[in-house]
């Protein structure tokens, strides 16, 4: 429970706080729904993005950065994306994706370091102290901000008008294709990460996911508006972790060579490298773990 005492966190915020439409089928830049605390990308914006993920799906879905740059370099550290992002036209077939996750933390050095404490077990140790509270600052901070993702998805989607009926909007139909009737709801109502609306387990689930949260929502000062927030404990407790393990979320002098393409995935100037999917991680062991028991079935 020491981990999220009231001193260590007003700590931590004091410390953190003083850094300072078209549908589907076109990039929606001009959005009347932005994530709270973000501002319209650039065209460079979507560059950094593909060099810091090595991906170039993602960077087609951006939509919104945070208002507040805290990389050293200037460089974006986190994105929002569009839940519907616009029709990929491949050379067979076009292809419809959707993105559960609002938004997406990019820094490389930054995920390498959330990577790590994900492996040690940190996301267990905060589900744990939320799963021995039935109140409190973190646990109204989950609440506050699935909250705030459910809603901004729904107006992302709808274009800003949550009124009516939805049956026919090209963006619901399109989702009730992939995901079913059901599947559907669940999409508009989940929280961070994608979380599960219906789940009464208390999941942190993702914390890149809570990073990138805080990173967006943390306000400065005495301005708050809507959807932002003085007191982001969840995210300061990741941030404060990170810090006793000596990393520095702002970056390193070098850093910067993996969002100006300087470094490649296969390895480079220094230790930091564009990351690895935790999706692509989990499909990569668990294929391991088929071969280990097929080898092992053909031993015995």
């Amino acid at each position: 429970m020491a981990l999220f005492g009231a001193s260590t966190v007003s700590s931590m915020h004091h410390t953190t706080a003083a850094f300072s439409s078209g549908l589907r089928k076109t990039l929606r830049q001009t959005h009347h729904c932005m994530f709270p605390g973000a501002v319209p990308i650039t065209e460079s914006d979507k560059e950094t993005c593909a060099k810091q993920t090595g991906q170039v799906a993602p960077s087609n879905a951006l939509v919104g950065k945070p208002s507040q740059c805290r990389c050293k370099h200037g460089y974006p550290q986190a994105f929002s994306l569009d839940p519907v992002p616009p029709t990929q036209q491949f050379k067979r077939s076009a292809i419809n994706r959707v993105n559960s996750g609002l938004l997406k933390l990019t820094c490389p050095f930054v995920v390498n370091a959330i990577d790590v404490l994900e492996d040690e077990g940190f996301i267990d140790k905060m589900n744990s102290i939320l799963a021995a509270t039935e109140e409190g600052e973190l646990l109204q901070c989950m609440e506050d901000a699935h909250a705030i993702h459910s809603s901004t998805r729904k107006k992302l989607i709808f274009e800003a008008n949550t009124e009516g009926t939805f049956d026919d909007n090209e963006n619901f139909q399109m989702l009730k294709s992939k995901l079913g009737d059901k599947g559907a709801e669940y999409f508009l109502e989940s929280g961070v990460a994608g979380a599960n609306p219906l789940s009464k387990k208390k999941d942190v689930k993702c914390l890149h996911a809570w990073l990138a949260d805080y990173l967006f929502r943390i306000a400065d000062g005495e301005a708050c508006e809507d959807g932002m927030t003085r007191n982001h404990p969840i995210g300061e407790a990741i941030l404060l972790s990170l810090e006793e393990r000596g990393v520095d979320f702002t970056g390193t002098d070098s850093c910067y060579h993996v969002c100006s393409g300087g470094v490649d995935a296969e390895g480079g100037d220094g230790a930091v490298t564009i990351p690895i999917a935790r999706n692509k991680q989990r499909k990569k062991k668990d294929k391991e773990i088929e071969r280990r028991r097929r080898r092992q079935d053909r031993n015995e």
